[in-house]
């Protein structure tokens, strides 16, 4: 998926650096890293929002500075910004959302009345976004990258600012979306999430890939029994140099 891709800003700052890994089809990969590490560029290259300064960055088979058009209609993203526009209502983003995403409105419709009520959005449906909380924002985010149905979630810090429920709700979806056979990409803060969540996870840390393996690879890693919860805390704190 990432073969040696680098990414360095105008203002010289290298964000990513050689990262290299590859997503599973059908899996839920986690990235973790403290903040500056990396992980929201690295996110950005693979939702076709950033151009790698040099490698190469394929998702779906498709090379993101060729098709990225394609790409973007074939997958979810939730990323730490808003990512909704702000000209629109919550329920007139996610229509234009799956019109671009190439549903016809006989079928995208009952969706978002679907996802409105799901989470809790119903009242807020005709409001302006920017009238919006931030809370709700990110629920009306999450609406968006879910029902178009795609092939790949990309998911970046997707529970900051979500109550416990909504939070349930989303790990349950995302459960739901695996098992029915989509791939996920998830980045995080919460090495709990990760470690019960993640069939593989990858620590970046100032730019770099510094360990990636499943949860049981990384608490042996760590010096941990592969069974002991905690292993992936323990790899993320040998990993970063105790940083954390």
């Amino acid at each position: 998926m990432v073969d040696h891709a680098t990414v360095v800003y105008p203002s010289g700052v290298k964000a990513v650096e050689g990262l290299s890994m590859c997503v599973r089809h059908g899996e839920i990969f986690g990235l973790l890293g403290l903040n500056g590490a990396g992980k929201t560029s690295a996110i950005k290259m693979l939702a076709t929002l950033l151009r790698p300064t040099a490698g190469r960055v394929r998702i779906l088979g498709l090379d993101t500075m060729e098709r990225p058009a394609e790409i973007k209609r074939r997958i979810g993203v939730v990323p730490q910004e808003n990512n909704l526009d702000t000209y629109l209502d919550v329920r007139q983003n996610l229509a234009f959302h799956c019109r671009y995403a190439g549903l016809a409105k006989k079928d995208y419709t009952p969706r978002v009345e679907e996802w409105l009520a799901l989470l809790g959005l119903e009242g807020k449906a005709t409001e302006s976004v920017l009238r919006l909380s931030g809370g709700t924002k990110r629920k009306a985010m999450l609406a968006k990258a879910f029902l178009t149905e795609p092939e790949l979630l990309i998911l970046d810090e997707p529970t900051a600012g979500l109550d416990p429920d909504v939070r349930a709700l989303l790990w349950d979806k995302v459960g739901e979306f695996r098992r029915n056979g989509g791939t996920v990409f998830l980045s995080t803060h919460y090495l709990e999430e990760a470690e019960r969540l993640c069939d593989r996870i990858g620590i970046l840390h100032g730019g770099r890939l510094v360990a990636e393996g499943t949860v049981a690879d990384l608490a042996r890693w760590a010096g941990r029994d592969a069974s002991e919860r905690g292993g992936v805390e323990a790899a993320f704190r040998r990993a970063v140099g105790g940083c954390s």
